[in-house]
This record gives structure tokens, C-alpha cells and sequence, in this order.
């Protein structure tokens, strides 16, 4: 069993405007809180036996009055993205 580790933990506040975990990022934009998700997707092998070819994408998730809203939004998103597929999903900037 996994021990529970809180948001402060996770979550390294930069300035009064940008908060920044292992997952991503949520900053303060246009008056409101966006979170900024970069990951890549890897697309098994198709039929004819290639190569497995990463999509890379950049997604902004909000507006959110709160900084906690787009943190847990966030946590949110990528739980899901991990559980719909699993090893073939990895956080990062394209490399």
C-alpha cells in the first residue's frame, strides 16, 4: 500500500504565478489559472511490422479560478491518460 504524500510535496510553487510538479506546470494567464500538460503517446507497431511512432502534444487545460482546481485537473488528466494506455504514455517535453 502506498502512502499518501500531499500537494505541497508534489507541488514546487516557482513565483506568485507558476506552480511546477513532475507532471506539469499551472500558471497564472489572462486572468485565471491554466495547467500546461506535455506528453507523448507511442503507437504500437501496425501490421507491417514498423517502428512504433511517438505523438507528442501540448495541452492547456482551463480556465480555473483556483490554482488547486488546475493542479487537480491536471492529476487528474494524466491518471487517466496513464490508465487508458498504460506504457505507451510518457510525460516530458519532445526529445
Amino acid at each position: 500500500m502506498s502512502k499518501h504524500v500531499g500537494r505541497k510535496e508534489r507541488w514546487t510553487r516557482v513565483n506568485a504565478k507558476t506552480h511546477r510538479s513532475d507532471l506539469g506546470t499551472v500558471e497564472y494567464r489572462r486572468g485565471a489559472w491554466y495547467a500546461r500538460l506535455v506528453y507523448r503517446l507511442i503507437e504500437p507497431a501496425g501490421p507491417e511490422g514498423g517502428l512504433p511512432t511517438p505523438t507528442h502534444h501540448d495541452r492547456w487545460l482551463g480556465p480555473f479560478k483556483r490554482p488547486r482546481d488546475a493542479m487537480v485537473a491536471l492529476e487528474r488528466d494524466v491518471t487517466a491518460l496513464r490508465n487508458r494506455h498504460a506504457d505507451g504514455f510518457q510525460i516530458g517535453p519532445e526529445s
